[in-house]
């Protein structure tokens, strides 16, 4: 079980709710070239406010990912899409359940 993860949310600006979910399905895509980061998933919880949340297998892969290419492909367009920064709390996940074949 992945032990670190991070989880952030954002308000998109009035009017650019398709494309804040469309730059999240990106965002996805992009994270396909971090090996360390191993689950991502985005969320709409209002009607402009979305959430993600990451985890990662290790701190140096929160560390690649906070550091690295998608990350600041992410802070370069956030002020284009969203009404402020991105509010990020690092967390560490203590219980999980996992269902399926990928179930470990």
């Amino acid at each position: 079980m992945d032990q670190f993860a991070v989880w952030a949310t954002m308000e998109a600006r009035e009017g650019k709710e398709e494309e804040a979910r469309a730059f999240l399905v990106e965002a996805a895509r992009r994270l396909e070239s971090e090996p360390g980061t191993t689950s991502f998933r985005a969320m709409q919880i209002g009607t402009r406010e979305y959430a993600i949340f990451n985890s990662f297998v290790d701190e140096a892969a929160v560390e690649a990912h906070v550091n690295g290419p998608v990350a600041a492909w992410v802070q370069e367009r956030n002020p284009e899409l969203f009404t402020a920064p991105y509010a990020i709390t690092r967390c560490q996940v203590f219980a999980a359940k996992r269902v399926g074949a990928d179930a470990a």
